[in-house]
């Protein structure tokens, strides 16, 4: 695992340097994280009627609004077929533990989690420039 992230810092590193010859400016190398959050349909859901699983997805879907106001979430979408994604930006994995289960349908079972903090290089996350004003006050 060492080794795997000793390599994607040195491709970061290399892709990072390589932009930078190809312009007058070059851009500062730093590395940033952020929380990949895999959101994976339970096999083992509950059956529930369904006004009590639209209800969950009204929730979701609100609990993703609160968290864009937080200024937490950069990224959020469903993958074709069920399950879907969100990026974090937060300071540490509890938080972003914590800001998984607070989600309605991750309570009610509907959807597991897999996280896994994820770096990339400023800038070459294009969301991150898009949503600039979106990003956690320091």
């Amino acid at each position: 695992m060492k080794r795997l992230t000793f390599l994607l810092f040195v491709l970061l590193y290399c892709v990072t340097s390589a932009r930078a010859q190809d312009s007058s400016e070059a851009p500062a190398f730093e590395i940033v994280k952020y929380y990949f959050v895999e959101l994976i349909t339970n096999p083992d859901r509950p059956e529930l009627p369904k006004a009590q699983v639209d209800s969950i997805q009204a929730a979701h879907m609100a609990n993703i609004g609160k968290m864009v106001e937080e200024k937490t979430l950069m990224l959020a979408g469903p993958f074709e077929g069920g399950g879907g994604i969100f990026i974090l930006k937060v300071d540490s994995m509890e938080e972003a533990e914590k800001l998984a289960a607070r989600d309605p349908a991750i309570k009610a079972g509907r959807l597991l989690t897999k996280i896994r903090p994820w770096y990339t290089t400023t800038g070459s996350f294009m969301a991150e420039e898009k949503y600039k004003d979106n990003q956690p006050n320091p």
